[in-house]
């Protein structure tokens, strides 16, 4: 089973505190500190779309790929909805589709990793670099290592309230640290309470962190020069008490 394939109806719900204007606004400035202005942008891993619209509010030309074709379906119609042409197609990060020449290219959420291994992780920058232009500019978060190890994993509870529905999400993580990799297993109880009715979803989410200088070394080998690495909103080092960080790299102007 596709990773979201039945988490996908429910993702937006769940993760309506999750300030996507905000993080595009922070996204945007870092791009233009490295001379890239609003232009043709890239989203892999799109998800439900709402940072390629985002985006496309701020002139960005946007286009959008994700593997989960419900997640695609939801992009789409809300595109629809707000009446922006953006073409979102369903399609692996790690395959290189027919997008080229891109000012920019953008990894959000943490798709970056959902690559479990170097060779993934290799496949989806390889993408970036063939949709890139020469000297164009890519930025993907991930899960930093550091922070990873130095707080560990924990059972967390999520619950939402948006009558009629209650959403309860339980979410047990396993740590391999041989691998360097964590298995979210997940399970959301969607409660109808006008209905009565509940139902059970299980889904194992498995991720790796990464450290920068595995990350660089990655990226130096797709064909990029990588410039910066900070903490998810900040322009301060990666750092223990967060697990989020980004990177953004230059394709090379010479192969």
């Amino acid at each position: 089973m596709t990773v979201f394939a039945e988490y996908a109806p429910w993702y937006d719900l769940l993760y309506q505190d999750k300030d996507y204007a905000a993080e595009t606004a922070f996204v945007e400035a870092r791009l233009h500190d490295h001379g890239a202005g609003p232009g043709r942008l890239l989203d892999l891993g799109c998800g439900t779309g709402l940072h390629a619209l985002a985006f496309a509010r701020q002139g960005w030309n946007v286009a959008g790929i994700d593997l989960s074709k419900e997640m695609i379906a939801s992009a789409k119609a809300r595109a629809g909805q707000a009446g922006l042409s953006i073409p979102f197609r369903q399609g692996d990060v790690r395959e290189a589709g027919p997008e080229r020449d891109f000012d920019a290219v953008v990894s959000l959420f943490h798709v970056a990793s959902y690559q479990t291994s170097h060779d993934a992780l290799t496949s989806m920058f390889r993408t970036a670099y063939a949709a890139l232009k020469p000297g164009g500019l890519f930025f993907f978060d991930y899960w930093y290592g550091g922070a990873v190890l130095a707080q560990g994993v924990e059972t967390r509870v999520k619950v939402i309230e948006q009558n009629p529905l209650r959403l309860t999400r339980i979410a047990q993580s396993d740590h391999d640290e041989q691998a360097a990799t964590v298995t979210v297993n997940y399970t959301l109880f969607c409660e109808d309470m006008e209905r009565a009715t509940i139902r059970r979803i299980d889904e194992a989410h498995h991720l790796r962190y990464w450290f920068p200088f595995e990350i660089n070394a990655v990226l130096i080998a797709s064909g990029f020069q990588p410039a910066t690495h900070a903490a998810w909103l900040t322009q301060d080092t990666p750092h223990t008490k967060s697990w989020a960080a980004y990177a953004i790299a230059r394709k090379s102007i010479t192969p």
